[in-house]
């Protein structure tokens, strides 16, 4: 008599297909409820609202002279001057990549304690939206004989200097961004109409 050997039985694996058949359309439905829930509900109303907040917004947004606060300072922008392409003297001299964006302001501590005012922590837009950082070597040519923002600012003292933005030639900043540290929410200022 010869022995086969049976054939071993193995598990369906419909079970297991079916669970992630289920599991897949459970991401799938999910993530287009998502997607329809985001699409129907928040674009038309940005696209109904968001002209006219851009239109407040701009008369709302205090212009150059105006006392602005954010933070521990108050800030008052005197004077942007966008004509130089050149800072400093003969053989120390720094050139713009554009033209450099030269800002004269004032900051006021109002807080309690001493506080630093950091002038790479400030931000310059153009009326596209474009941001634009702090030239902090630039900075050093333009106050160079002023104490401006180098030292503690006391509590109640004023300190005035000038922060500098290198912008493309054909860039006008329009807003800028003032802030008391990094991590602040920042207060706007106009520069141009």
């Amino acid at each position: 008599m010869s022995y086969e050997p049976r054939p071993q039985r193995r598990p369906p694996l419909k079970p297991l297909y079916a669970g992630l058949l289920g599991l897949g359309a459970i991401v799938v439905l999910l993530v287009a409820g998502v997607a329809v829930e985001r699409f129907t509900a928040k674009e038309p109303a940005a696209a109904t609202t968001t002209p006219t907040k851009s239109a407040q917004t701009a008369q709302a947004t205090p212009g150059v002279g105006a006392a602005v606060r954010d933070g521990k300072f108050e800030f008052v922008v005197s004077q942007v001057d966008c004509s130089h392409t050149t800072l400093g003297q003969e053989h120390l001299k720094r050139t713009a990549k554009g033209k450099f964006c030269i800002v004269s302001l004032s900051a006021r501590n109002i807080a309690d304690g001493a506080q630093f005012f950091l002038s790479y922590a400030q931000k310059g837009f153009d009326a596209a939206g474009t941001e634009y950082g702090v030239d902090e070597i630039a900075d050093l040519y333009v106050n160079r004989d002023t104490r401006t923002f180098l030292d503690r600012v006391a509590p109640g003292e004023r300190v005035a200097g000038k922060i500098v933005f290198d912008v493309p030639k054909t860039v006008t900043l329009t807003t800028l961004e003032l802030h008391d540290s990094l991590l602040s929410g920042g207060v706007r200022v106009r520069t141009a109409r």
